[in-house]
């Protein structure tokens, strides 16, 4: 686990999610399950005190998760 700084991939990883999950909801369920195979995606990382913008990707990254984890559309195809 990694500090998380705006120049790193933690922002990048993130916003690629948040792009599969749109493309994800676009489809039908019967699309959804032949194009896509269940994915795991892990990020950990840790934000400095005063570091303002690495705080609030990681707030990004916990609201992410919560919605894609809750959402019954996709189901087990994305965590």
């Amino acid at each position: 686990v990694k500090r998380i700084h705006e120049y790193k991939r933690q922002l990048l990883n993130i916003l690629g999610i948040v792009y599969r999950y749109k493309k994800m909801k676009e489809m039908s369920p019967e699309e959804r399950n032949a194009e896509f195979v269940p994915r795991v995606c892990i990020l950990g990382g840790k934000a400095f005190a005063t570091y303002v913008q690495a705080k609030r990707i990681v707030k990004l990254v916990n609201d992410v998760g919560a919605v894609i984890n809750h959402d019954p559309d996709i189901g087990d195809l994305l965590k």
